[in-house]
């Protein structure tokens, strides 16, 4: 990679390439907004050309996609392991779902990558919303999947249920609620409620009442 395409410091690697991409493109979306930052711009600050953009990313909504996923994995929030380490029963356990989805909804609101991807009010972003959602499940589904096949196996959660697409109905329930307005603004609190009475019972096992 010559000096005349990356500047006075080009990068070792591709991945060390890619990187740098994503540094510029960050630096334009904090500076201009996603909806003023173009391929141009990030270019420019990377000191390429756009095809040499192009040679890593197909289009813009990848490129600013991949420094989403980035900043979510540099702050380890995908983790939630920590919610459940104390849900050895049932209710327990739905306790602990609601408490690790309540924190998602929180942090991924406040991640200001985020906030501008999932802003309803934001002009020229419906393609990365939807591009959002469809990294979000990617990003997610691999830290909820050991949780709710583990969950299974102990008896937490309902036992005829297909993890995988109960992993996705859950990460469905997030990201409705954060990009689609209701009839009333929920709080938290409104949410964590929410979650308790609809998405917990449709998972749980049915108590075994016993015989009079």
């Amino acid at each position: 990679m010559t000096k005349l395409r990356w500047g006075d410091n080009a990068p070792a690697d591709a991945l060390a390439a890619r990187d740098r991409l994503l540094d510029a493109a960050e630096a334009c979306i904090e500076r201009f907004g996603l909806a003023k930052t173009t391929v141009e711009d990030i270019a420019t600050a990377a000191k390429v050309s756009r095809a040499t953009i192009y040679r890593y990313f197909d289009n813009r909504d990848e490129l600013v996609l991949a420094v989403v996923l980035r900043s979510l994995e540099q702050s380890g929030e995908g983790d939630l392991s920590t919610f459940f380490v104390e849900a050895d029963t049932p209710d327990r356990f739905g306790d602990a779902l609601v408490e690790a989805m309540v924190h998602l909804l929180d942090r991924l609101r406040h991640d200001p990558k985020l906030e501008v991807l999932l802003n309803r009010d934001t002009a020229g972003v419906s393609a990365s919303i939807s591009g959002a959602s469809e990294a979000l499940f990617a990003f997610v589904l691999d830290d909820w999947r050991p949780l709710m096949t583990a969950a299974q196996a102990d008896g937490l959660i309902r036992a005829d249920l297909e993890v995988d697409e109960l992993s996705e109905w859950l990460l469905r329930a997030i990201v409705s609620l954060l990009t689609v307005e209701g009839p009333r603004h929920h709080s938290a609190q409104d949410e964590r409620r929410l979650l308790a009475t609809f998405v917990v019972p449709a998972m749980t096992p049915t108590p075994v009442r016993a015989s009079p």
